[in-house]
């Protein structure tokens, strides 16, 4: 039985859909929309289901990760009723929704609770950095009032929690699809091409760039390096090719003191993506070139700043490892290199950086029912 939520719309507003109860349902976002098919019909499908409150059903389409937020819809909407806002704010609910603790409400839902949250990690991954050297004066003054071993419970706790909603989450999800999903077809599912096309989206972002293509477009002229798409590829695989490296640097148990090690020089290309990416998304927001870019929530913005902030202090630290300079300054940049990357882990599950997961998720669904 369909159940109806009457407050569901207002529930949307709180994450930052604002105005889509002005559409009309004309159509016309899903006519500009180049990811529009046959079969799917957003973002004018989820807008309704929106409005008439079937929170359930949004949250088992794959719909809302399907969308990269081009923002095309929004700029020729004849109401203002800004459905890529609504898309995003839809995303901000599902993930909030999957993740069991919380949490990500009240980050979502609440700027002061959104950054008393990341404030007080930030505070206790310092407090844990400065307890590694406890002969300092630093140390023995934390230990006087917080003892190592609750410290190091604490940080346990916070670890488990984080991993134990990702789980949580994409389990949540999962049993949410497939309880929609409904496969007409005779023959057997190809799981593994799903799981091909899952890939070579990621590593290509080929729905993405049909984002640029459509005439009249913002960024049809514009060279790729410059394109949404690209920001966002630069962005996700600087990030995959920074933690590659710090893996190969734990199982080699080697800290790559040298340039020239394998997983230096993995980093450093990672880091130049990343830091490219993450400067562009920043620069496109402050200078508002679009729609799109005009309307970045503050949990957007800190998990930009903190992706920026880590890459520019590990290249300080990696410049300063090449000259063996070993100064406070130096020390210092190390502590807020940590303690923003650690955060960024931490907030895993809480923040934007969830739909790492949840996106190839949908993608997986998706694909999954197209080779039906």
């Amino acid at each position: 039985m369909t159940k109806i939520d009457p407050y569901f719309a207002d529930e949307l507003k709180k994450y930052g859909a604002e105005d889509f109860e002005a559409c009309f349902n004309c159509g016309n976002c899903t006519a500009v929309c180049s990811l529009t098919e046959q079969s799917l019909f957003f973002p004018r499908m989820m807008i309704r289901l929106g409005i008439l409150g079937l929170k359930k059903e949004i949250l088992a389409s794959p719909e809302p990760w399907l969308c990269y937020s081009c923002g095309d819809c929004s700029e020729t909407c004849p109401r203002q009723a800004n459905p890529g806002q609504f898309m995003a704010a839809v995303r901000r609910y599902a993930i909030a929704s999957y993740e069991p603790t919380g949490i990500t409400k009240l980050m979502f839902r609440s700027s002061s609770w959104f950054i008393l949250i990341t404030l007080t990690i930030a505070i206790f991954l310092g407090f844990f950095l400065l307890i590694l050297k406890p002969e300092t004066e630093v140390t023995r003054w934390i230990f006087t009032y917080l003892p190592y071993d609750v410290i190091h419970f604490i940080g346990l706790i916070i670890i488990t929690i984080t991993g134990v909603s990702v789980i949580w989450g994409m389990a949540a999800m999962i049993i949410r699809f497939r309880k929609n999903s409904v496969n007409t077809s005779p023959q057997k599912v190809p799981f593994l091409k799903a799981i091909r096309a899952v890939i070579h989206e990621i590593a290509t972002m080929k729905r993405y760039q049909s984002c640029d293509k459509e005439e009249g477009s913002f960024w049809k002229q514009k060279p790729f390096y410059l394109k949404p798409w690209f920001i966002h590829w630069s962005i996700m695989w600087g990030f995959i090719g920074l933690l590659a490296a710090t893996i190969l640097d734990f199982l080699l148990k080697d800290p790559a003191s040298t340039i020239w090690w394998p997983s230096r020089i993995i980093g450093t290309m990672a880091g130049l993506l990343m830091l490219f990416g993450s400067s562009l998304a920043i620069f496109y927001r402050l200078k508002k070139i679009t729609k799109v870019y005009d309307e970045t929530c503050l949990a957007d913005w800190i998990f930009l700043f903190f992706i920026w902030i880590a890459g520019v202090t590990g290249f300080w630290l990696e410049i300063s490892v090449a000259l063996e300079a070993d100064i406070l300054v130096n020390h210092v940049v190390f502590i807020i290199h940590t303690v923003i990357s650690m955060e960024l882990v931490l907030l895993f599950a809480f923040s934007k950086f969830a739909h790492a997961v949840y996106r190839p998720l949908a993608l997986f669904f998706y694909f999954k029912k197209q080779s039906a």
